[in-house]
């Protein structure tokens, strides 16, 4: 039986609308992320992150247990554009054997079904798409799709705030991140009802935590 791997697509969306300065700037933070990502993330890589159409990154898991952390990490730090992200479960026809390949010299059904869940999550309004899983694929879409209608009834302010909040372990300051007074970071989390959108998270997590391979 063929090995069954998550392909990961995360498109900056609307990119080509950006100042070609800003433009510039998002491609060259890619592009020195690399390398960090790769790192960070090793032990969950069949193939490592590779940089597509110059601000669209791939990778190539072996399980949908970091989806959640990869995808957070990169919308908190390219924080230029807006992030969808469609993963594809699938088998890839691309031999991994010789190793050291990263996500864009690889092929296979996987990828093909990300491609699919990126335009279906572009096409909706969506952050996350999930294309693949099987008899699991209408609960993991239905409760992206809440997840997006929730950070799209949002403020910008308060889609920073949720970003930063759903960041691992994220650097600096909350309060000069954030732009915003001490006093304010509470008032934020109560006009968002945080403590409910946490558990919203929780049960969103563990469902990507569920073993898909």
């Amino acid at each position: 039986m063929s090995k069954v791997y998550i392909a990961l697509i995360a498109d900056a969306v609307r990119s080509r609308a950006l100042p070609p300065a800003r433009r510039a700037r998002l491609q060259a933070e890619l592009r020195r992320a690399l390398s960090d990502l790769n790192r960070t993330y090793r032990h969950d890589l069949a193939a490592a992150f590779g940089i597509t159409q110059g601000d669209e990154l791939q990778c190539l898991l072996v399980s949908t247990k970091r989806v959640w952390d990869i995808a957070h990490a990169i919308r908190y730090r390219f924080a230029e554009a807006d992030w969808v992200v469609g993963c594809g479960r699938g088998t890839v026809t691309t031999s991994l054997a010789a190793g050291k390949l990263s996500a864009p010299e690889v092929d296979g059904p996987c990828f093909h079904e990300a491609r699919a869940a990126v335009e279906a999550a572009k096409r909706d309004r969506m952050l996350f798409a999930f294309r693949g899983f099987g008899d699991a694929e209408p609960t993991l879409n239905a409760v992206a799709s809440y997840y997006a209608a929730l950070y799209w009834s949002w403020t910008r302010r308060q889609r920073g705030a949720a970003t930063y909040w759903r960041s691992a372990r994220p650097p600096g300051n909350p309060v000069a991140r954030l732009n915003v007074v001490p006093s304010a970071i509470s008032h934020l989390r109560r006009r968002m009802a945080w403590p409910l959108v946490e558990q919203g998270d929780k049960m969103f997590r563990a469902l990507l935590e569920a073993d898909f391979t």
